[in-house]
C-alpha cells in the first residue's frame, strides 16, 4: 500500500448546485406546490429493471432485463428517438450513465459478473470488467472522471477506471462485516462510501475514502448503530420493525452533507453525510416503501411504494405531497439532474415521467 496522505476532511460549507427547469430556466428547488404534470408514458412489453439520467439530463437509460433491451430516451421530447438496443446473448439487468452521452455502462443478466462498457452510437461492447466472483450488487460512476465503483455478493468492493480493463483498487470486507457490500460517490467525486452490516446485527458500518489516495485506508469510520436507529425510530414515532433493519442501497445528496439509505422492511433513513447520526426515518403510512431518491436540488426525498405512489417529504421527514397513477409498485425512481423530470416505473410494465416546474 502506498503511504497515507494528508487527512481529507469533508466541509459541510459546500452548497448545492442549481439546475435548470424543462423551459431552460435556472431555479434552486423543484416547486411540488403547483405540480407535478405528467409529460410521458412509455409502455413495454417488459417491467423496467433500472433507469439512469445523463448527466446533461438529454436521456433517460431505461433496461428491460426480461427482454434484455435498452431504451434511449429523449428527456426534452419525451419519446425514444430510435428502436431499442438489444443485449440477448449477456442480458441486461441494470444499467448506469457515464459521462459520454452514447455510452453506457451495464451489468449482464445471464450469469457473467462482470461490467460492460457499452456504446451506443455503432452497438458495441467496448471493454468488459472483469473480476468479481458473484453477483453485483451495485454500480456507482464518479461525477467527475471515469472512474467507478462495484460492490459484489463476493464482498469485495473495486475501483475502476473506464479507459482500462483491470480494476485499480479493491476493497475486501473485514471478517467482522456481514451481508454485501455497498459502495457510492459522493457528489464531488472527491470521496467514496463503502457500507456493510455488522456482525450479530449491532449495526452497519459506513466508512470514507479519499477517491485520490483510497489506498492510505479510510479517513472516517462511522458506525450506525441498531440502538441509536431504534432510539432514533422511537424519537421519530416511528415503530420499530419486528424483524432487524437490512440495509439494500445507499446513496449521497448533491452536496454530500445527507446520506440516504432505503433498508428492509421498507424504510428511508437519512443519515449525516460527515458524521452518520440519524437524523430522520421515513416510512409511509399506507404501504411499504420499494424505491427512493434525493430530488437534485436536495431539498426532497421521492418514495415510491408498493401502493404505486410516490411520496414527497422534505428533508425535515414532512409528507409534502402524494403523486398517484401508477397500478402497481412503484420499483425505481430517478430525477433529472438538469431538468424538472422524475422517472418513475411501477410493476406492471409502464414507465412515466412527469414535469417538476
Amino acid at each position: 500500500q502506498q503511504g497515507q496522505g494528508p487527512p481529507l476532511h469533508r466541509s459541510s460549507t459546500t452548497h448545492p448546485g442549481k439546475f435548470i427547469d424543462a423551459i431552460g430556466i435556472g431555479c434552486s428547488t423543484m416547486d411540488f406546490n403547483t405540480g407535478p404534470q405528467l409529460a410521458a408514458t412509455f409502455p413495454h412489453n417488459s417491467s423496467v429493471s433500472s433507469l439512469s439520467f445523463h448527466t446533461d439530463g438529454e436521456h433517460l437509460f431505461a433496461a428491460t432485463e426480461e427482454d434484455s433491451k435498452l431504451y434511449m430516451i429523449n428527456a426534452k421530447t419525451g419519446t425514444s428517438d430510435q428502436p431499442p438496443f438489444r443485449c440477448e446473448r449477456e442480458g441486461i439487468s441494470t444499467v448506469t450513465s457515464t459521462h459520454n452521452d452514447r455510452c453506457v455502462l451495464f451489468t449482464p443478466s445471464k450469469g457473467q459478473h462482470a461490467v460492460h462498457y457499452w456504446s451506443l452510437h455503432d452497438n458495441k461492447i467496448l471493454r468488459k470488467f472483469r473480476g468479481h466472483s458473484d453477483k453485483i450488487v451495485s454500480v456507482s460512476m464518479s461525477p467527475t472522471d471515469d472512474m467507478f465503483l462495484t460492490a459484489s455478493k463476493d464482498r469485495a468492493v473495486r475501483l475502476w477506471n473506464i479507459q482500462q480493463a483491470g480494476c485499480v483498487g479493491q476493497m475486501d470486507l473485514p471478517s467482522q462485516a456481514e451481508g454485501d457490500p455497498h459502495a457510492t460517490f459522493d457528489g464531488t467525486g472527491m470521496v467514496f462510501a463503502i457500507t456493510a452490516a455488522m456482525a450479530g446485527k449491532q449495526g452497519n458500518y459506513i466508512h470514507l475514502y479519499d477517491a485520490k489516495n483510497f489506498t492510505g485506508g479510510a479517513f472516517s469510520e462511522m458506525k450506525v448503530l441498531t440502538k441509536d436507529l431504534e432510539a432514533a425510530m422511537s424519537r421519530l414515532g416511528v415503530k420499530a420493525p419486528i424483524d432487524s433493519v437490512v440495509w439494500r442501497t445507499m446513496s449521497f445528496n448533491a452536496s454530500g452533507n445527507q446520506i440516504l439509505v432505503e433498508a428492509d422492511p421498507g424504510l428511508v433513513i437519512l443519515l449525516d453525510g460527515y458524521e452518520g447520526t440519524v437524523q430522520r426515518v421515513i416510512e409511509s403510512k399506507t404501504s411499504n416503501i420499494t424505491s427512493s431518491c434525493f430530488t437534485p436540488d436536495d431539498q426532497h426525498v421521492l418514495v415510491g411504494t408498493e401502493a404505486g405512489t410516490i411520496e414527497v417529504y422534505n428533508v425535515q421527514g414532512s409528507l409534502v405531497k402524494t403523486l398517484e397513477g401508477h397500478l402497481g409498485p412503484v420499483t425505481s425512481l430517478a430525477c433529472n439532474p438538469k431538468y424538472g423530470q422524475i422517472a418513475s416505473v411501477h410493476q406492471y410494465m409502464s414507465l412515466d415521467m412527469v414535469m417538476v416546474i
